[in-house]
């Protein structure tokens, strides 16, 4: 009987031409590469918390074997307590890249317009002022989304702006001050129309069961989450002053990460020792600067090697 070999189907030209994201390597990987243990090794590439905002041993018994309740009910009064809006205001999703996937689904719906803006901004740490934002939400026809990743660290958000502005979507997410990135849970709020229309399209049972209730555990303890916010906005001041007595240019950040300028020799370097910051593009417009995630006081005093031309013996001053 003869073989018959078929040839793959051809993805779209789209799919074809796009370049697939470049996921950070684990610790494990770094260390082998660093000929470092992996103990050693500090991201400060991701822009995570170096907190878990929330453990596995403290919640109760969940039914794995059973679908989750897909209104996420506890999770999503733990959100609109948090922000003070009503539950019907919030959608939550398997981390923010969900809800702007949802987003997205939405402006090819309505054949909308859409306009981003991250706030701060990643990777400068830029924060824009809240009259910006409206003027951007008054002047677009289309959907505003306000990504508010790191609103816990800068305290200005869009939020005011949802029941007055219909347009305006703010994203945010449980990963960064919240201490939950392998979880991955996020939110949008918006007014009642954009809401309706997202848990319409939200496909349901996208967060396990697993992942809610560590969602909603973590948000039961604002008072820490506010503590660790001020330690780590603290640490940046500290971290920044120190780097700038390293003769090195240090951006002003309202995220819990740094823009430093170091030149395309730094990463390399820090590399070899653990270190792993995040670098950019040769032809970006960043190539001569790294994004250093704000740590804890012992991992940024590590730091200190990136003197550009002289030898630094003692820790990052504070």
């Amino acid at each position: 009987m003869p073989t018959t070999v078929k040839t793959p189907p051809e993805p779209r030209a789209a799919i074809s031409r796009m370049h697939p994201y470049e996921w950070e390597p684990p610790s494990a990987s770094i260390a082998r590469q660093a000929g470092v243990p992996e103990d050693q090794v500090v991201r400060f590439d991701t822009n995570t918390f170096p907190w878990p905002g929330a453990r596995l041993d403290a919640l109760p018994p969940e039914l794995l074997n059973e679908y989750p309740d897909t209104s996420y009910a506890t999770l999503t009064e733990a959100i609109a307590q948090y922000v003070d809006v009503p539950t019907d205001r919030v959608t939550v999703g398997a981390g923010a890249d969900e809800i702007l996937d949802l987003i997205k689904f939405l402006e090819h719906a309505r054949g909308a317009r859409l306009t981003w803006l991250c706030n701060p901004n990643n990777p400068t740490g830029e924060l824009l002022p809240l009259n910006y934002v409206e003027e951007v939400a008054v002047a677009t026809d289309g959907v505003l989304v306000v990504d508010e990743a790191y609103f816990e660290t800068s305290g200005v958000s869009a939020l005011p702006l949802i029941e007055r502005l219909p347009n305006v979507v703010v994203v945010r997410t449980l990963s960064k001050a919240f201490g939950l990135a392998g979880v991955r849970v996020g939110y949008a709020l918006a007014g009642a129309a954009i809401s309706d229309a997202l848990r319409r399209v939200r496909p349901p049972g996208s967060i396990s069961v697993v992942s809610a209730a560590l969602g909603a555990q973590a948000l039961s303890d604002i008072a820490g989450m506010r503590q660790r916010v001020q330690q780590v906005k603290a640490e940046r001041t500290r971290l920044r002053r120190g780097l700038q007595a390293l003769d090195l240019e240090v951006r002003d950040s309202a995220a819990n990460f740094l823009l430093v300028q170091t030149g395309r020799h730094a990463a390399p370097a820090l590399l070899k020792k653990g270190l792993v910051v995040r670098t950019f593009p040769a032809t970006s417009l960043l190539a001569e600067y790294i994004r250093v995630t704000v740590r804890l006081p012992e991992e940024n005093d590590r730091l200190r090697c990136l003197a550009p031309s002289r030898p630094v013996t003692s820790s990052i001053p504070g």
